[in-house]
């Protein structure tokens, strides 16, 4: 859904309103047969990327839900590096933003991406290329996925794929919004009723984003990224999420943790957050969000 909003492949970085603290910066990269990736690259102002000794310490890629441009994201990604902080003081808790990034890239079809059909394995490519690029910009960093709605399932999906090797040693965690289980568990949840037709058809896609049975290999040890990542995963859930319910979250977050556990209980090293009150789109705006992605990124960046 690349045209929702009307006019969101238009949409222009220069017309953005980006908060003084902030600098953004439009990439372009290459992809698979010749495709054109476009994304944006945020990071606090006093952070002079053209120096390496002013990488950031920590980025993030930031894969995104069916709708919009990484512009009409940046409101998130100022909340996340500039909102207010939990932990006071001055240790490594209350600074890990100001040396931290934020890479947002728009796959096929989205924003000025190339205008091809957005399959799974395009998709899929076209994060690969973008997860590629950050390890090579940025080789001394901690890489952190961050997947939102269908970016959850494509988080889990790329790393499912990724052999685990030297190339990715500094991907170091992976943290799931409100994430969909698979394709086929999203039919039978907008069709409930059995006696539509419509309920049976999931099994007839061909994108199937099958983000459950990836964990399950993974946790099984199938040598890929995921099976690394699989082991510390932050799973932030929107009780009230509207769009995907809150019970597909609930069967990936087991499928990490090898069991059903609590809210804010760990399994396997992931961690399950569960917000009472926010919907699909907007737990960014809940002050615990901030808090538990600050307390994992803190704890990913002392592993490095």
């Amino acid at each position: 859904m690349g045209y929702v909003p009307p006019g969101a492949r238009q949409e222009r970085l220069e017309d953005q309103k980006i908060n003084s603290s902030l600098r953004c910066e439009e990439v372009e990269l290459a992809g698979d047969k010749a495709a054109r990736l476009s994304g944006i690259l945020v990071h606090h102002k006093n952070l002079e990327l053209a120096r390496p000794q002013d990488d950031p310490t920590i980025v993030l890629l930031y894969l995104q839900g069916n709708a919009g441009t990484p512009l009409a994201r940046l409101p998130v990604f100022e909340r996340l590096l500039l909102g207010v902080r939990v932990s006071g003081g001055k240790g490594n808790s209350a600074d890990v933003f100001e040396r931290s990034a934020v890479f947002a890239l728009a796959p096929r079809s989205f924003w000025k991406s190339t205008p091809r059909r957005p399959t799974e394995q395009g998709i899929t490519s076209d994060y690969k290329h973008a997860l590629d690029y950050i390890c090579r910009r940025f080789p001394t960093a901690t890489i952190i996925l961050y997947g939102h709605s269908l970016g959850g399932a494509a988080a889990v999906c790329l790393s499912a794929l990724m052999k685990d090797t030297a190339d990715y040693k500094n991907v170091k965690g992976l943290i799931l919004e409100n994430p969909f289980a698979s394709i086929p568990a999203m039919v039978k949840a907008l069709y409930p009723q059995r006696w539509l037709p419509y309920h049976y058809l999931g099994g007839l896609a061909f994108d199937r984003w099958d983000a459950v049975s990836a964990m399950q290999c993974a946790r099984e040890g199938d040598g890929s990224l995921l099976a690394r990542l699989s082991r510390s995963t932050l799973f932030i859930l929107s009780k009230k999420d509207e769009i995907v319910p809150h019970e597909q979250g609930l069967s990936l977050f087991e499928a990490a943790a090898q069991g059903g556990l609590e809210d804010g209980e760990t399994g396997g090293g992931s961690k399950l957050v569960v917000l009472r009150s926010t919907l699909h789109e907007n737990a960014w705006t809940e002050r615990q969000w901030r808090t538990e992605i600050e307390l994992y990124l803190t704890s990913q960046a002392k592993t490095t």
